[in-house]
């Protein structure tokens, strides 16, 4: 029997994968359309109304702040090359409660100005079919509508780009004059390292809480600080209903402690009723914050620091001058608040829209 060379088995098992290339699933009828894209222009709902152009579907979520980040990148590819026959199509699938309500899908695709179509996938049917994992995830499909590249979270972006071109090229080789956009890898050792996503209530079995108090999940629990948290946990003060996607402030005296080290924070927060905004003093080592660590969402009185939290999403906290370890207070001034999760930025991560 003749023995192959592995670099031909390589190569013919390359070729394989691509002649039986992967066909883009549809998107599903139950999904809800937010056609934020050109006005007069219709917009195709399905993955073969697309035939013909190079098109990305991203799963994103809009409390998300790897998907935020990610925004800026898509935005420089979506100007560049749109005119030539490229087209996104962002599929949102929420990760909390809140992210299973349009009005607030509509609202975050309105505030984040998406300048493609978005579809809420509000059963999960489309995330299902793709088998996404994650957010942000791209998967780039060529005219054929077969997907040729798919990419979990953010990170590759040179590569992604350099494969948008290559399937446009053919029918504009005028791209080739257009500048790629510069290289950058924001997981460089330079970046810093900082805090894994925290979640505060025990989502997927990652909860962050650390008191030593026993409580039982959905009942009012009376919990009380016991010396620091360690880093990437949380201790609670106070009274508190814990749930799986986050903690509930039950009194005016509850307050949440994190030890994170980061360059930025960002806490996913929502209210009872949005109606009736919750005033959450912030407090970094014990302090109100300076102006200068101070996230976009951040206002300042007499009193110090505060957030003014009344929509569900996610509010820019922390944005120190530097990479470093502090203690993050949040202390909820009415019940009614609850914490799902925080997030963070390192050194490299501070250049984009925070809308």
């Amino acid at each position: 029997m003749r023995k192959w060379p592995i670099l031909v088995i390589f190569l013919l098992l390359v070729a394989t994968c691509f002649a039986q290339a992967t066909k883009a699933p549809n998107f599903s009828p139950d999904a809800v359309w937010i056609d934020t894209g050109e006005a007069g222009k219709k917009i195709p709902h399905s993955i073969k109304g697309y035939g013909g152009q190079v098109l990305i579907v991203e799963f994103w979520e809009y409390t998300c702040i790897n998907c935020i980040r990610d925004f800026a990148v898509l935005k420089r590819w979506y100007a560049k090359y749109h005119q030539y026959g490229f087209e996104i199509i962002g599929v949102h699938y929420g990760e909390f409660p809140m992210g299973y309500k349009i009005e607030n899908v509509r609202r975050a695709a309105k505030r984040f100005e998406l300048p493609w179509p978005v579809v809420a996938d509000l059963k999960g049917d489309i995330w299902n079919a793709y088998h996404s994992e994650a957010w942000p995830n791209r998967y780039l499909i060529n005219p054929n509508g077969d997907i040729v590249m798919h990419i979990e979270g953010e990170g590759q972006n040179e590569e992604m780009e350099l494969m948008i071109r290559k399937l446009l090229e053919p029918n504009h080789p005028e791209i080739a004059k257009v500048p790629l956009d510069p290289p950058e890898n924001t997981f460089a050792p330079q970046c810093g390292r900082t805090t894994q996503e925290t979640y505060v209530g025990d989502f997927h079995g990652r909860g962050a809480i650390a008191n030593s108090q026993s409580y039982t999940y959905g009942a009012v629990a009376d919990l009380h600080l016991a010396g620091e948290p360690q880093d990437g946990r949380v201790l609670l003060d106070g009274k508190w209903v814990v749930a799986r996607d986050g903690a509930t402030s039950e009194s005016k005296e509850a307050k949440a402690e994190l030890r994170y080290h980061a360059r930025s924070v960002y806490a996913v927060l929502s209210v009872d009723n949005p109606k009736k905004p919750v005033r959450i003093d912030v407090l970094q080592d014990g302090k109100p914050l300076t102006q200068s660590e101070a996230g976009v969402d951040v206002h300042f009185d007499a009193r110090g620091s505060f957030i003014e939290v009344s929509e569900p999403r996610m509010y820019y906290v922390i944005k120190n001058p530097d990479l470093g370890s502090h203690l993050l207070t949040l202390q909820p001034q009415e019940h009614g608040l609850a914490l799902h999760s925080y997030t963070y930025g390192n050194n490299c991560q501070q250049d984009f829209q925070q809308l």
